[in-house]
């Protein structure tokens, strides 16, 4: 007998916004507060405050970008799944690599924070070994379940948020205006360099996205969630940053390990510096809390797609968590918190760069590829100048960076190419959206009709919008489809779908047509500008057959909703009465969508008709 730890399948949906928020929150507040002033202040001065609001703007495009992906294709690995699907499994490949690595280094380097304060708040305390104990304790968290790891990342966030709640409360009072001259003793550039410095500390926002496979409702919860914790992780990330600036001596703050705590210092005495030491180590309990729950995707998702080992993408059963990549991902940040963080971290940031720039490039992509069944809840406002922004401004980060950061990123490519020739490349023949762009562009037959991303891009809006096939949708897949240029007349065009649905009624094209003109003269079928159900009884038991058409320049039924560009035609026994009227009922639910006239003459084919129906949003009645 199998062990239930072993098995594979799907992660299970536990996710909802209070978790997802507590998620993006607490991967954004850690060192990026408690740390990061100090350093962005030496080269921004009191600037820096406008720093962090820059970082923070620039990560906007990428926040929407992600949104409206993850809404989309809601599965495990975010912005690797992403990349992979729309540029290809090379580009798939780094990208995995990049973010596992960069997010397993942010998370490692969470752990040596709390190590760090913890032996500051107790000098007996060895914070190496802390660390590790801490990161074997969230592994087991997230062995647990996503859903154990939202909880707990709902209390932690909860206490960091009122500790800084009430550090601003107290501080605003305390701040010194001369403190602020000069505001930019470097100029802008310094104020730029500082915003490169600091903008890994917005990183983990779009964090959720990875774990978007185990969102309970992806398309309203990923971006309300994503949207509330830039807003209120940007407000705290100010205003602290502004007290640290206006009650700190220049010559401290440049200079020590602990801004906020040395702020709280001078505020409140021992007191603040106890209470902001303990928020600065409940915000690296988050950040190492969610940094094994998202890092741990990335490998799985890899796994998955025969990019790495299939073992990496065990699911136990009973917890529904991918328990191998979780491990292995564990033992990975041990082993990098005995590494020197100062490059690491700064690597860490420009793989960050390379791939919100990437998942900008994606959406554009996914968009102009035309993909049908590319159907994301959410739609990025302002495309495609937003996505340019984003690229544009990532551009700009990743020079101020330096060359040493960008060269590390190479020799992180080259590595990751030689993974993937050696390993991925004959493992991994799946299609991805650049081809639908190159098939747009140039006049060659890049792309096969049957598109294995198509398909299994229909896949994943099945399970996002849980929908299930029913007897309607059976008949629907075998449904023969007319797409007509037209005009047309009703006699000639019924003969025509007469003939498609001879042989599945056992009955002459003629006499169906016959049937189905007979039935026109009774009252017409047109039930709405566009819109036609030609539907008749035929002899016989248990038949039920449909066939659809589209008639570009419409077909003449007579009356005011001629020309009719939309057919559903019905034929059934006697006996499948009621099946009939649950049909008529399914077609009109379905054609009452908004906007569904309009997708139905985007329709390229017969293909994308059909999906458009199978895809559609309604009631279902199991088979």
């Amino acid at each position: 007998m199998q062990h239930a730890s072993t098995g594979t399948g799907r992660l299970h949906k536990e996710l909802g916004i209070p978790s997802l928020f507590s998620i993006a929150t607490g991967s954004m507040i850690s060192s990026g507060l408690f740390v990061l002033p100090a350093f962005a202040f030496t080269v921004a001065g009191p600037g820096v405050i406008f720093s962090y609001l820059i970082a923070g703007f620039l990560v906007i495009p990428t926040m929407l970008s992600k949104s409206e992906l993850a809404t989309a294709m809601p599965r495990a690995g975010g912005i690797y799944y992403f990349i992979d699907r729309a540029l290809g499994p090379l580009a798939g490949t780094l990208s995995g690599f990049a973010a596992w690595f960069s997010l397993s280094v942010k998370t490692a380097f969470a752990f040596v924070g709390l190590g760090i304060f913890m032996e500051f708040l107790s000098p007996e305390i060895n914070g190496r070994l802390f660390a590790m104990i801490s990161c074997i304790l969230f592994t087991g968290i997230n062995l647990r379940g996503a859903g154990h790891v939202g909880k707990a990342q709902i209390v932690l966030v909860a206490g960091l948020l009122i500790s800084l709640a009430l550090f601003a409360g107290f501080g605003l009072t305390s701040i010194s205006p001369d403190r602020f001259r000069p505001l930019a003793p470097n100029g802008f550039n310094g104020i730029l360099e500082g915003a490169a410095l600091v903008f890994v500390a917005f990183g983990g926002l779009t964090k959720v996205t990875s774990v978007s496979e185990e969102v309970k409702n992806p398309g309203r919860d990923l971006p309300a969630s994503m949207f509330l914790a830039l807003t209120v992780v940007t407000a705290f990330y100010f205003v602290s940053v502004l007290i640290c600036v206006g009650v700190l001596d220049p010559s401290v703050l440049s200079k020590t390990g602990m801004p906020i705590s040395e702020a709280a210092k001078v505020i409140a005495g021992s007191t603040g510096l106890t209470v902001m030491s303990i928020a600065a180590v409940l915000a690296f309990l988050s950040t190492a809390n969610a940094g094994i729950l998202a890092s741990a995707r990335f490998p799985f998702a890899m796994s998955r797609d025969e990019l790495l080992p299939a073992g990496l993408s065990r699911i136990s059963r009973k917890r529904g968590t991918p328990w191998v990549s979780i491990l292995f991902t564990s033992v990975i940040i041990i082993m990098l918190l005995f590494l020197d963080f100062t490059q690491l971290v700064k690597l860490a940031s420009t793989m960050k760069l390379l791939l919100f720039l990437l998942v900008n490039a994606a959406v554009i992509v996914m968009r102009e590829s035309r993909i049908h069944t590319y159907k994301p809840e959410f739609r990025s406002p302002g495309y495609p100048w937003i996505q340019l922004l984003g690229i544009v401004g990532m551009i700009v980060l990743l020079y101020k960076l330096g060359q040493s950061a960008l060269i590390a990123s190479v020799l992180v490519i080259i590595g990751g190419s030689i993974w993937y020739f050696i390993y991925s490349r004959h493992r991994s023949k799946r299609h991805y959206a650049l081809l639908h762009l190159a098939a747009r562009i140039f006049p060659k037959e890049l792309v096969r009709k049957e598109d294995g991303l198509v398909r299994e891009l229909a896949g994943v809006l099945k399970e996002r919008d849980n929908i299930y096939e029913d007897r309607f949708d059976s008949l629907v897949v075998d449904a023969p489809i007319l797409d007509l240029e037209g005009p047309i007349d009703l006699k000639p065009f019924l003969a025509s779908v007469s003939d498609k649905l001879s042989s599945s009624l056992s009955l002459p094209g003629s006499k169906l047509a016959e049937l189905l003109l007979s039935r026109e003269k009774e009252s017409t079928t047109a039930l709405r500008k566009g819109l036609a159900i030609p539907h008749i009884i035929v002899p016989g038991e248990n038949i039920f057959s449909v066939a659809i058409a589209r008639c570009r320049k419409g077909v003449d039924f007579g009356g005011e909703n001629s020309p009719v560009r939309m057919i559903f035609v019905l034929a059934g026994t006697r006996d499948e009465r009621m099946f009939h009227l649950r049909a008529l009922m399914a077609i009109a639910e379905i054609t009452s969508a908004p906007d569904f006239d309009s997708n139905w003459m985007k329709c390229r084919n017969e293909t994308e008709i059909r999906d458009l129906i199978l895809l559609s949003k309604r009631r279902r009645e199991p088979l």
